[in-house]
Parts: structure tokens; C-alpha cells; sequence
């Protein structure tokens, strides 16, 4: 990959496949926040395309807050490629998601009238994609 050119690969589409959102009527304001992401990766044969399902969940079912948002990214091949499409798919395509996950999570805070708003800080994705696949 050539560092001084773009990586030749374009966002096709960001799909919200799946929003759920639960919490309590009453809560301390002191409940915790653990966030944990899933990234799955399906290419296709001529491996021009690529399909990246985001999943992020906070919490568990079983707190007093939770929430599991998944996106689906598509991104294809341009004719100017730079970058393998494997290699764009261990953290760009996450990267590329990420805010609209984020925007997704702190919209439902709001309508939710929580006491405190989780506001999901920038985050390095590769390392946090690394972690979750331990």
C-alpha cells in the first residue's frame, strides 16, 4: 500500500440492521457502562466487495441499562485499489461505522430521559476489535 494515496475502497452503504434498547424505571445514576464488539467479515469470491456486520452491546440483558446495535457496512473495490480488502476490513470498515453506532446509543439515552447520557469516548477500534476476540 502506497501510505501518500487513498486506499481505493468505497462505502457503498451503512445499514442499521438491528436496534434494542431496555432499561429499568428507576435507576441509582450510577450504573455501570462495559462496552463489547462483534466484527464479522464476509467477502466475496472475486474479493471486490465486502459485507462488515458491527455489533456493539452495552451492558447485558440483565442490567438495569442495555443496549445491542448492529450495522452492516458495504464497501467495494474502486478502480484505483491501494489496499487489500482484508487488510481495510480489520479496523477501517469498523472505524467507518463506529460514529454511526455511537450516534445510534446516545440518540436512545436521550429519548430515554436517563439520568446521565453514556457518551462512548474515541476509542482506538483495532485494539478494541483485537481485545474482543480474545
Amino acid at each position: 500500500m502506497d501510505k501518500d494515496k487513498q486506499p481505493g475502497i468505497k462505502c457503498d452503504s451503512i445499514i442499521l440492521a438491528e436496534s434494542v434498547f431496555k432499561r429499568l424505571p428507576q435507576l441509582t445514576g450510577s450504573e455501570n457502562v462495559n462496552l463489547s464488539m462483534e466484527v464479522n467479515n464476509t467477502f466475496s469470491d472475486d474479493k471486490k466487495t465486502l459485507q462488515t456486520i458491527l455489533a456493539v452491546h452495552v451492558n447485558t440483558e440483565n442490567d438495569p441499562i442495555y443496549f445491542k446495535v448492529v450495522y452492516v457496512g458495504l464497501f467495494s473495490v474502486s478502480e484505483e485499489q491501494n489496499m487489500e480488502l482484508e487488510e481495510f476490513a480489520k479496523s477501517n470498515a469498523p472505524a467507518i461505522m463506529f460514529p454511526y453506532i455511537r450516534e445510534e446509543i446516545h440518540s436512545k439515552m436521550l429519548k430515554a430521559s436517563l439520568p446521565k447520557s453514556i457518551i462512548i469516548p474515541p476509542i482506538n477500534i483495532g485494539v478494541l476489535v483485537q481485545e474482543n476476540k480474545k
